[in-house]
Parts: C-alpha cells; structure tokens; sequence
C-alpha cells in the first residue's frame, strides 16, 4: 500500500495525463491498478482467507484488464 501512495503523489506531482497515469511504478506496469490488487491478494494469503484470495484473483482480472485495454486505446 505505501508504493500504492506512492504512485499517487507521483501522479499527483505529475502533469496528471493519461500517460502519467498509466506510467509504471518501479517496473510495475499500471500501477494504479496492480498495486491495490496486490495489497489486496497478499492480505488474504496472510490471513489464509480463501474467499479473499479469490475476490483478489477476479479483481485483478477485470480491474488490470480494463486498464490496460484503457492504456492501449490511449496509445493509438
């Protein structure tokens, strides 16, 4: 979550574009969209939550693909 925030600041320091927006973070390709899922990911296997675990999977597959389908339009 602190390279979540991170990206915000960043973002926000930013000339806030859609390129900064979707810039990577410390090689993490749409950051503003991995990382939370990440976070999200990471606590249900600290807490051994299955169903989180789950909710982060289905998360990450709607949430990452739609940014970066949103990424790639921007593009061209």
């Amino acid at each position: 979550m602190v390279a979540y925030e991170c990206w915000w600041v960043r973002y926000f320091r930013s000339g806030r574009t859609l390129r900064d927006f979707y810039r990577p973070l410390l090689g993490i390709p749409v950051a503003g969209a991995t990382l939370p899922v990440l976070a999200l990911l990471a606590l249900g296997i600290y807490g051994r939550v299955i169903w989180m675990v789950l909710a982060a999977l289905v998360l990450g597959v709607g949430h990452i693909g739609i940014h970066l389908q949103h990424r790639r339009e921007g593009e061209g």
